[in-house]
């Protein structure tokens, strides 16, 4: 997506510019073996991670991102990834300035409020 300028982030459209298929296959080969990050220590605010798992089960989070949040192909890994990432991220897709291979994730973003994806990225950072 950054060689072909469909995301933007100049030292990143810069850096894969040159890059070959074969180049990114092995760059992602990479990177798909290196361990999973791991959870913060504390295991989250009850209420909190309650209201994430109500909006994670009325978005279907769960079918596209799997039950693990793992991922697969080119639906990306969401468990344990930083809180900060996950809500730029999110908020992102909600406003449109971050695309992904189709429209899905801005259609899912759509309705969810701020509120709610402050509640997202706590859970996802501490999902276990």
């Amino acid at each position: 997506m950054f060689r072909e300028k469909l995301r933007t982030f100049e030292p990143m459209n810069e850096m894969a510019k040159p890059l070959t298929d074969d180049d990114l296959r092995a760059f992602s080969d990479f990177v798909g073996q290196l361990p999973k990050p791991p959870p913060p220590a504390d295991a989250g605010d009850p209420a909190r991670m309650q209201r994430a798992q109500a909006i994670v089960n009325q978005n279907h989070c769960n079918s596209c991102h799997k039950a693990d949040f793992s991922g697969a192909d080119n639906v990306p890994r969401i468990a344990d990834q930083r809180e900060d990432y996950l809500a730029k991220t999110l908020t992102e897709y909600k406003n449109n300035s971050r695309h992904g291979y189709d429209a899905t994730m801005a259609d899912v973003m759509a309705p969810v409020t701020p509120e709610q994806i402050a509640d997202l990225a706590y859970y996802l950072a501490r999902v276990r």
